[in-house]
């Protein structure tokens, strides 16, 4: 049996340069991983056609010279349409070929993804297990309503749902990612700012139940077999993280580790032995650590962590840059989101910290506007936050309805989506309007406000980009500035040409190898 697990082309993410934009494929290194142990007669492949800089072209000629039993594809809203053309491709070359998707897309977007014949069966949730007891009966569809997790259509065309799989509960039982199957030399290759990069889990789940987010409900626990879902956080054990980082560094040369859990500082406990493991270990000398770490952070946790000092353990180890989701700056926004113990107030907390006593960790925030109820004063407001909380870099990402996520649900009924491009979705093209304010209102706007700065923010920014003391900050304020002057020229360009048009710009970038 031939699998070949494969992320296919994709435009770069609009902040993103080539040299950090794509990160290991992680999710699909796992799943390979536990194929080849449980399946070892299986052959199983990762391609990632991103990082290799493979365009269409060249992965059709690939794609024809390779035999093919499976094609296993994960994506985000965002890229599913790049999983969708590649399925596709596959079933006119290899009409025979099963071609099993899942991720945070095809996993909550059920029968518009099975409407599509080139997918047979979408694994829903954690894939590990799942995936090996579908390859175990592969050709008898018979039992496929027996394996847990699975979604597909019977003969007469009905969608099939079965029950949801239980979460794994010991994440240390699972086998190391496969990264020998990808090499690991072209992430991060030529990167200032996060040399020789690596992906990284050491958690699932999250503790919160936003309604603007599906990571949480996509790992979450089951509560009655028909969609309703709690938030579940799980971890491996500090011993297990610990050992995956000193195998990246010292095998695969790996230096700046990218945390993709939604929340990594959720057990002090944990983040605390965690550190020590680091600190005693040869990844920190007497001139300080050896590698980078990023990570998002819960505001909360971060106060939490200072007092007892485990954050500052993490800063020794080489916390360099963190992301925290502030999201809004007012009580009706929070609300509207779902979002808990996470006030305005303290995230201004976490910040300070940050600021006056790690002022070498960069810090970035996340905020959202276009929820129904905005208007033009909220865009202002949301806009200042950035300089009023003393971040290095706020993004102001518009709401991206997710399907499956309870916001857009919500959305989709009062019909404020009126962007339907999967493309759109990724988090700065503006996709849903609000009650008062258009798709190009909420553009339009935002640039209009972006391009009349104040005195301080032009202070401000002059600074972090000729003056900062922090020789990395400065680095990552100029790409962060040259990036969102593309996006802002690009913006511009767009409405002169074309001025009817009442759809917003997409502002992710096609690569130079896209199309070969």
């Amino acid at each position: 049996m031939r699998i070949l697990l494969l992320r296919p082309p994709r435009y770069l993410w609009p902040f993103n340069s080539e040299t950090s934009a794509f990160w290991q494929p992680l999710g699909l290194l796992c799943l390979a991983a536990a194929v080849r142990r449980d399946l070892p007669n299986a052959h199983v492949e990762v391609w990632d056609a991103p990082a290799a800089k493979m365009g269409w072209k060249t992965l059709a000629q690939r794609l024809a010279q390779t035999h093919l039993d499976v094609l296993g594809l994960g994506e985000e809203t965002v890229s599913a349409h790049e999983a969708l053309r590649a399925a596709r491709l596959v079933k006119h070359l290899h009409p025979r070929c099963l071609v099993v998707a899942g991720g945070p897309y095809f996993a909550h977007a059920l029968p518009e993804s099975l409407a599509d014949p080139a997918i047979d069966v979408i694994v829903r949730g954690e894939g590990e297990i799942t995936l090996v007891e579908l390859l175990r009966h592969l050709h008898d569809r018979s039992r496929w309503p027996e394996i847990l997790g699975l979604a597909f259509r019977d003969d007469a065309g009905q969608l099939i749902r079965t029950p949801p799989r239980p979460l794994i509960d010991d994440l240390d039982s699972l086998p190391l990612p496969a990264w020998d199957l990808i090499d690991m030399t072209l992430y991060g290759r030529g990167a200032r700012n996060h040399p020789d990069l690596a992906s990284i889990e050491h958690s699932r789940g999250c503790i919160d139940s936003c309604n603007f987010c599906i990571l949480w409900k996509h790992m979450g626990q089951s509560l009655n077999g028909n969609g309703r879902v709690a938030p579940r956080w799980r971890t491996k054990s500090p011993q297990r993280a610990f050992a995956e980082v000193h195998r990246l560094y010292h095998r695969y040369h790996r230096r700046t580790f990218g945390w993709v859990d939604p929340t990594f500082n959720v057990s002090p406990e944990w983040s605390d032995n965690w550190a020590e493991l680091l600190l005693r270990s040869d990844l920190v000398s007497p001139q300080g650590p050896k590698t980078i770490h990023t990570a998002w952070l819960r505001a909360d946790g971060v106060v939490r962590d200072e007092k007892h000092g485990v954050l500052a353990k993490l800063v020794r180890t080489g916390l360099r840059q963190v992301m925290i989701g502030i999201e809004r700056d007012d009580d009706a926004g929070l609300a509207a989101l779902g979002k808990h113990d996470n006030s305005w107030d303290l995230c201004r907390q976490a910040f300070a910290i940050f600021r006056e006593k790690y002022p070498h960790v960069y810090t970035i925030g996340t905020l959202i506007f276009g929820l129904p109820a905005d208007r033009l004063a909220d865009l202002k407001r949301l806009l200042d936050c950035e300089y009023r909380l003393g971040a290095d870099y706020c993004f102001l990402m518009p709401f991206t309805p997710n399907p499956g996520a309870t916001l857009a649900d919500a959305a989709r009924s009062a019909g404020l989506i009126r962007n339907h491009r999967l493309a759109s979705y990724n988090f700065h093209t503006p996709v849903c309007r609000t009650h008062s304010l258009s798709l190009r209102d909420l553009e339009s706007i935002y640039w209009r406000i972006m391009f009349h700065p104040s005195p301080a923010r032009l202070a401000r920014t002059v600074r972090n980009l000729f003056t900062h003391p922090d020789s990395r900050k400065r680095r990552v304020h100029w790409a962060l500035f040259q990036r969102g002057a593309g996006i802002a020229l690009r913006s511009l360009a767009r409405r002169l040409l074309h001025p009817l048009s009442q759809l917003p710009t997409l502002y992710s970038r096609r690569p130079s190898w896209y199309d070969h």
